[in-house]
């Protein structure tokens, strides 16, 4: 973590130093540190991949729950991602929409796991 978080302070000095002279430059560099820390992120999830299968051995629940949460999390990660990166350049707008529209895929991923849930409610009653 300490290294992410050197390599996004350093992105950010240079950037504000670009953007002194030619602003271009620096929305450039901050998006070229922004996909190096994201590469980092995704390198952490392999370790997770782990834990998932653990967690999917202990308890009696399909794959396919898994595949759908790490769908809802890499969904979550790529809007806030690409939502913090137009909101960067200034767009605030254009960033409110990806976020919209990222909640609503969350949404429309996690439906067969609610759907599940109720009929498991449904069944017990």
């Amino acid at each position: 973590m300490i290294k992410t978080a050197l390599l996004g302070i350093l992105t950010i000095v240079i950037a504000m130093a670009m953007k002194q002279g030619r602003a271009e430059f620096g929305t450039f560099v901050s998006l070229a540190g922004s996909i190096l820390i994201a590469w980092v992120a995704v390198s952490l999830l392999d370790g997770m991949m782990g834990s998932f299968e653990r967690i999917s051995k202990l308890l009696p629940m399909e794959k396919e729950y898994i595949v759908l949460m790490l769908k809802m999390i890499g969904v979550t990660y790529l809007s806030e991602f690409a939502s913090s990166l137009c909101r960067d350049a200034g767009y605030s707008a254009v960033a409110g929409q990806i976020e919209l529209v990222g909640k609503l895929t969350i949404l429309s991923i996690g439906m067969p796991i609610m759907f599940a849930l109720f009929e498991t409610i449904a069944s017990m009653i």
